[in-house]
């Protein structure tokens, strides 16, 4: 049986979006998934419409480009001790601040993903923040973070964590989604 959450079927189809004509077996490799489930995951979307498949490999559809709407911005950093695992993603959700209560939940999703865990940050006061308001990130990680990001009032920075990219990415991706 194929193993594989549905975040990774949107990151598919957003790394499909990405390049022109990628094939199965990198796709793969870069969610870190077996080419079994890979080719489920492709199979899914093809019946969608959202992408089409030919010998250069696989392009996004016209309806695919809608339906991945505005993709959120990722990168991968260090945030050193603010996360467990070895490799940590970010990726920022705009105007989602009102949205989070402890973070908690975005966490929760990301380990769902599988990834190690997720941090969330919400931009306040021109300061990136805990939840709660009570501690800052320090300053070297939230330099990074807001050189890369651009984090406008509001907005919530969420610090995939994992084994490897893929998981991290996958885990943060998650729990972006549970904000948007």
């Amino acid at each position: 049986m194929p193993h594989f959450a549905e975040v990774q079927v949107r990151m598919a189809l957003e790394l499909i979006a990405e390049q022109k004509a990628l094939g199965r077996k990198r796709l793969a490799g870069k969610l870190g998934i077996g080419e079994g489930s890979m080719r489920t995951i492709l199979n899914r979307l093809k019946k969608r419409g959202l992408i089409t498949s030919g010998r250069g490999g696989h392009s996004i559809t016209e309806k695919g480009r809608r339906e991945l709407g505005k993709a959120f911005k990722c990168a991968q950093i260090d945030a050193g001790d603010l996360t467990v695992g070895e490799v940590d993603v970010a990726i920022i959700v705009r105007n989602a601040a009102a949205k989070v209560r402890r973070g908690v939940e975005q966490r929760d999703e990301a380990i769902k993903a599988g990834a190690d865990g997720a941090t969330v940050l919400v931009f306040r006061a021109g300061k990136l923040q805990f939840p709660d308001g009570f501690l800052e990130v320090n300053k070297e990680i939230s330099s990074e973070l807001k050189k890369i990001f651009k984090p406008r009032e509001g907005d919530v920075i969420i610090i995939g964590t994992g084994g490897d990219v893929a998981k991290a990415e996958a885990g943060a991706r998650a729990a972006a989604r549970r904000l948007s």
